[in-house]
């Protein structure tokens, strides 16, 4: 797999030969924009898909009981219909459910809306493996005693509550909270203040507790927390509270960021923990021999530069080659800038310490906590295609991924990304073990398991045409791979979902 890096540029003036700082760089009468790519590490061979789907994520409704402004369905560019999964159409799935390990009854909307749910869970348990899981991730507003003794007595393993924050209207200024407040009303699950719809989910996980499980594990109660910027200091907190209230698990995910206002929200590091320990290094190398290669871009395109500023150029010329040496691919502009860590709300290094005290938590309570990626992963895995899932959309669709269940728009790398759906037929005309064993989803799992698309976010062109969408659905990215995956954030490791 190659990545683009920026090119070093030489200019009329530069030296005939580089200096021993920058030795390896490019010869100085090199083409400017002559390109620069790096090999990422070679990964382990992918686990070859199974002959039948091994997790399935069932889409049951699209219609949802609040208006989570974090949430893709308030988006501006969703064309997510509402719809509900027709209970006939469910039982088509009875085919496949035999070989099924995992299945989620959740996408977009909320699950606890279809009326038929119950049922589902019956018909789903009553097929499935005695071992195999069934689970899915609601708001849990809607449970009643009848309504949660219904589902919990259908054979569901799994349930994961979404919990943001545990804020109260006269705590606006927490310690350790990077812009002193609390989440406000406005972001998160719920729709309110944070504190009465935690109240109100502890209530309901103490009526759900109670309800004697057929399971043989009993019922696994966990909790969903969206990590964003006005909430990342109260995950230690929550993940303790959750525990009090009976969770078995808890999931972390960054937030998909919809919108410019969502993405000042976001934690997530586009750049790789490895890109980002290298360009330390070099600035604490280079300062050494009185270079300050932030002023890179500064110089790059004079015409007249001074020897200090040509050993800039060719300091940073010699690094991209080192760095092509060693598989990395840098995203210039964003690591040498001067001002980086005064537009990045948390660094990755507190982060990894406030994951560290939210982890020791968990530990302390025996409590499972999935933990996502602070920064852009860089070998990258797809969990839905390795370990075989296939999506199911509410109007029958059959999909690949999460992130190409729907058509909507989100927000990444400062731009807006129109994201299309892959679709590979329809329950109401074909099987889904039909569908899955054709050519064309056979061909985009090896596509996909070959990991041969660019890294997208840390190309210095980011965000370019292939991958915005700008001019329609995607059709192959620089490297001539039809897979949209190389600016997925599942694949960067940034956002995770219950499986």
């Amino acid at each position: 797999m190659t990545a683009p890096l920026t090119a070093r540029h030489q200019t009329p003036d530069a030296p005939a030969a580089t200096p021993a700082t920058a030795a390896g760089a490019q010869d100085p009468h090199a083409p400017p924009m002559a390109p620069r790519t790096a090999s990422l590490p070679a990964r382990s061979p992918a686990r070859p898909p199974a002959r039948l789907p091994a997790r399935l994520h069932v889409e049951v409704t699209t219609r949802c009981n609040l208006q989570c402004p974090m949430c893709v369905k308030q988006a501006q560019g969703c064309r997510i219909e509402e719809a509900d999964l027709p209970l006939a159409l469910f039982m088509r799935l009875g085919s496949v459910l035999p070989s099924v390990r995992s299945l989620v009854l959740n996408g977009i909307g909320e699950p606890l809306l279809h009326p038929d749910l119950p049922e589902m869970l019956r018909f789903a348990r009553s097929l499935m493996p005695p071992d195999a899981s069934i689970g899915f991730q609601t708001n849990g507003h809607l449970f009643t005693p009848d309504l949660a003794r219904q589902v919990v007595e259908a054979g569901v393993d799994r349930l994961c509550l979404s919990v943001d924050s545990l804020g109260s209207p006269d705590s606006m200024s927490a310690p350790g909270c990077p812009h002193g407040e609390t989440l406000r009303a406005d972001m998160g699950h719920g729709g309110g203040r944070p504190d009465i719809v935690a109240q109100r989910l502890a209530s309901v996980m103490t009526m759900l507790r109670a309800i004697p499980s057929p399971r043989p594990h009993g019922l696994q109660l966990g909790c969903e927390f969206v990590l964003l910027r006005d909430n990342a200091h109260e995950l230690p907190r929550v993940v303790r509270w959750a525990a009090q209230q009976g969770a078995s698990f808890m999931l972390v995910s960054h937030v998909l960021p919809y919108d410019a206002k969502t993405a000042e929200q976001s934690l997530f590091s586009a750049d790789t923990a490895e890109a980002l320990a290298f360009v330390a290094a070099h600035r604490q190398r280079a300062a050494e021999q009185g270079l300050d290669i932030s002023t890179y871009f500064d110089v790059l395109w004079k015409f007249h530069k001074s020897p200090q500023e040509k050993a800039v150029v060719d300091y940073v010329g010699a690094m991209q080659d080192e760095a092509v040496a060693h598989g990395l691919s840098l995203h210039l502009r964003r690591l040498l800038d001067p001002h980086r860590g005064e537009t990045v709300a948390l660094s990755p290094q507190a982060l990894e310490a406030l994951f560290a005290e939210a982890q020791a938590e968990a530990d302390r309570a025996g409590l499972d906590l999935s933990l996502p990626q602070t920064g852009a992963r860089l070998d990258r895995h797809c969990a839905f295609i390795e370990e075989g899932a296939a999506f199911i959309a509410a109007d029958g669709g059959a999909h690949p991924c999460q992130f190409l269940w729907h058509r909507y728009a989100c927000h990444l790398d400062g731009a807006t990304k129109q994201v299309y759906p892959r679709r590979f037929g329809s329950l109401a005309e074909t099987p889904l073990e039909e569908m899955w064993d054709g050519e064309a989803w056979r061909a985009f799992r090896d596509e996909v398991l070959a990991y041969d698309y660019p890294d997208c976010t840390n190309c210095p062109t980011v965000p370019c045409d292939d991958i915005t969408g700008t001019f329609g659905d995607f059709e192959m990215d620089c490297h001539g791979v039809t897979v949209p995956c190389g600016h997925c954030p599942w694949c960067l490791g940034g956002v995770q979902c219950l499986d």
